[in-house]
């Protein structure tokens, strides 16, 4: 019998999410079925609204998902009174302290280096603080980026404008970020490597913009997938500003 091409909707209840990391990890999972052609899962209401091609087989998504952790899924009319007596999933706060500390602890270990980097040295300049400040944050950040590329690619690719449409460029920006690193701790290459900086800062800002704008909820890629942190102004703000820097060296360099 030809299998049908219309797309369904169905609704679900799943039990034993605890973060979006969760729900990152779920969503992506169900995707790889080829039946299923889009996934919206909400942590808070602990339910998936799943579109599809061919009937779902809830005993087959069960075991999909299970292959997680310890998640289950149900009809959303057939949830046993146990789990849906549960008080629902308390959603931290994107802009609070305990979401964002990893991003804060990162960016302080950067200017704590690149400060102690200029204490040798007579006075501290202006075009010498910079080149070691983004060489720190490069080589810093690209370490979490390379502990799991595919990982950070997934997700990058959601929101920056360069890696939506050039294929592969998720999976080569962390060396990108690691070789730009060098070179500024190497003073080499120094107007290309700024411009460079520039141009990519730009579309991680234009696309960071863009979800904020839209409300759309996203983890930000920028320590890669090791930490679930949603893109907030904050990450607009670091991003916005390391592309300033990039400007700022492209002058200093040129004037």
């Amino acid at each position: 019998m030809a299998q049908s091409n219309e797309i369904k909707t169905s609704n679900y209840s799943i039990d034993g999410m605890t973060c979006e990391g969760c729900v990152k990890s779920i969503t992506d999972m169900l995707l790889s079925m080829d039946e299923i052609v889009s996934v919206e899962i909400s942590l808070q209401a602990r339910s998936a609204t799943i579109s599809h091609t061919n009937v779902l087989d809830l005993s087959r998504l069960n075991q999909i998902i299970a292959k997680l952790g310890s998640y289950r899924i149900f009809d959303e009319n057939l949830i046993p009174l146990e789990i849906l007596n549960r008080p629902a999933v308390s959603v931290p706060n994107p802009m609070s302290l305990s979401v964002l500390k990893p991003l804060l602890i990162a960016l302080c270990i950067v200017t704590l280096i690149s400060i102690s980097l200029q204490i040798p040295k007579p006075e501290i300049k202006l075009e010498e603080f910079l080149p070691d400040f983004m060489g720190s944050f490069f080589f810093i950040f690209s370490l979490f980026k390379l502990a799991n590329v595919k990982g950070f690619s997934d997700s990058f690719k959601k929101y920056d404008v360069l890696a939506k449409n050039i294929p592969l460029f998720g999976i080569t920006y962390p060396f990108i970020e690691l070789i730009l690193g060098f070179c500024y701790y190497a003073d080499l290459w120094l107007l290309p490597i700024n411009l460079i900086t520039f141009f990519l800062m730009s579309s991680q800002t234009i696309g960071i913009s863009s979800a904020l704008l839209k409300k759309t909820n996203i983890q930000c890629a920028c320590l890669g997938s090791t930490f679930n942190i949603p893109i907030t102004p904050i990450t607009l703000i670091e991003n916005l500003v390391m592309a300033l820097m990039a400007l700022g060296m492209v002058i200093i360099i040129v004037y």
